[in-house]
């Protein structure tokens, strides 16, 4: 368990997930990531940033929109989404769950 929605310090490590996860949700901001990656497996923050188009991994949460679409600028082909729904905020297609999106074939690919 990460604090700072996966940007902060480790604050406590287990090899169990729902452990982890039940730690983290004590404390407002943490996120559990999975050793060694940037992979997020569990986070509390309002808007979340999805490698490949949403496809892949959440490599990065935040409560500011603002904050997410700053980060997800910084990594090509990702997305900004809202955790709780699925819908992309930025860029692409509005009103796109993560169930839809699994869906979608990304442009220029068959």
């Amino acid at each position: 368990m990460t604090m700072e929605a996966g940007r902060g310090r480790v604050a406590f490590t287990s090899g169990s997930k729902p452990t982890a996860t039940t730690v983290a949700g004590r404390y407002q901001g943490s996120a559990v990531r999975i050793k060694g990656t940037d992979e997020l497996v569990h986070h509390t923050e309002a808007y979340e940033v999805a490698k490949d188009g949403g496809k892949g991994a959440v490599v990065f949460a935040h409560s500011d929109q603002a904050q997410a679409v700053a980060h997800a600028q910084t990594l090509e082909g990702s997305v900004v989404r809202e955790a709780e729904s699925g819908t992309i905020i930025h860029p692409g297609p509005a009103n796109l769950t993560k169930a839809e999106q699994a869906d979608v074939t990304p442009a220029g690919t068959v």
